[in-house]
């Protein structure tokens, strides 16, 4: 289960712990389902980061970001809901 982190943002919840797909699904469904613009933090590696933004879009996300991330290492996704306006990847 997500754990609710003291982290610096409000909502933010350490997802490290589940399995990649399990987190892509919490993500998704906060996009999708209460249109909330959400960040995913994932290990630099381009190949886990493009199988991220299929993933993602896969379940209606749009990409709004790939940007550095907070610590070294790492790249944070952000992704919200498509709209008729947004091209599905923003980079």
């Amino acid at each position: 289960m997500a754990k609710k982190s003291a982290g610096p943002a409000k909502g933010y919840y350490d997802l490290a712990d589940l399995p990649e797909d399990d987190r892509i699904k919490l993500a998704a469904h906060h996009v999708v389902v209460h249109g909330r613009v959400v960040g995913v933090t994932v290990d630099d590696d381009p190949a886990k980061v493009a199988r991220y933004h299929r993933k993602l879009l896969s379940r209606g996300c749009a990409i709004l970001s790939t940007e550095k991330g907070p610590v070294e290492g790492v790249v944070t996704i952000r992704v919200g809901p498509r709209t008729p306006r947004s091209s599905p990847i923003v980079q």
